[in-house]
């Protein structure tokens, strides 16, 4: 369980954001592409849980970034049964991606924050080397009006480490990896320089480990800082200054979102700018509940 402090409502000084990856949440009806089609009880099920959780854990999030959902029809299913159980309503953001299994990004946004701007990063972009899509899931900008502030938030799902074990696949998925990678953070630099009074959150699932597994330190080239003392593979720093790992208040044995044979991992973050860092309240992990999800939830709170 989360502490005490996630448990209630948000307060109006307060702003809470939330990142949490919904585990190929699929509806019950076939749209005639071969997506996974849950049946109705258990997609019922799922939407019921999520709307408990975001509710009775988390204190309903101003901002909800969300990883792996199907489409707007899974979220506004989610929608009513938040406003059915808690008369708080939720408007759902989402723009479909190139992923072939049919799972985007999305955000929930509740009423009474502005959204300014929702525009899809990157999806043009091709990887190199086989001319395929560089993001499968094209990271999906948010901006969003608070109260008298605005935040510029970017939800992240980057491509897993799938395959770096095998000899065939390993040198494709570590180029697009850290591709990824580097085209985000040389967007966020610019982004630093042109804007520099803007408040900018990464958050979302960037399957990437830290400390950084033996390859290549991919969290570590988001937030401006690789450790290449270990890795195969180097990278480079392109952020100039870095972004701030807010996980990194959270006490080390609770610092995990995922369990891999039995080890705790951090796939999850939330990385801000330096202008932002300081307006940070708390951050979390939840516990990982396996009837919602099989990543625990991330949740900030912002000074507002």
């Amino acid at each position: 369980m989360l502490v005490a402090l996630f448990a209630t409502p948000t307060a109006a000084e307060t702003l809470a954001v939330m990142s949490q990856n919904m585990n190929r949440l699929f509806d019950n009806v076939d749209d005639g592409r071969r997506e996974l089609v849950i049946a109705d009880d258990r997609f019922h099920s799922r939407i019921r849980t999520a709307a408990k959780i975001f509710g009775e854990q988390f204190g309903l999030p101003h901002i909800i970034a969300l990883q792996e959902v199907e489409n707007r029809n899974v979220l506004q299913q989610i929608a009513e049964e938040v406003w059915r159980r808690y008369e708080t309503r939720y408007r759902p953001v989402l723009i479909p991606g190139q992923d072939v299994s049919g799972i985007n990004l999305a955000y929930l946004v509740r009423y009474g924050v502005e959204i300014r701007k929702v525009e899809q990063l990157f999806r043009d972009s091709f990887l190199q080397r086989d001319g395929s899509p560089l993001f499968s899931r094209p990271p999906l900008q948010l901006q969003a009006c608070y109260i008298d502030n605005c935040l510029t938030l970017v939800n992240l799902h980057l491509r897993s480490m799938r395959g770096l074990d095998d000899a065939a696949q390993r040198e494709r998925v570590v180029a697009k990896r850290r591709r990824q990678a580097e085209t985000i953070a040389v967007w966020v630099n610019r982004l630093q320089k042109s804007e520099a009074s803007l408040s900018l959150l990464l958050l979302g699932d960037i399957n990437a480990l830290t400390p950084s597994d033996e390859i290549i330190d991919i969290a570590g080239i988001l937030r401006g800082n690789p450790d290449n003392r270990r890795t195969k593979y180097p990278a480079r720093d392109l952020l100039q200054p870095d972004l701030v790992d807010l996980s990194e208040l959270i006490p080390r044995d609770k610092r995990y979102s995922y369990i891999y044979r039995r080890q705790k991992q951090q796939l999850d973050y939330m990385l801000v700018n330096s202008a932002f860092a300081a307006d940070v309240e708390s951050i979390a992990f939840s516990r990982i509940d396996y009837r919602f999800s099989d990543h625990a939830g991330l949740i900030a709170r912002f000074r507002w």
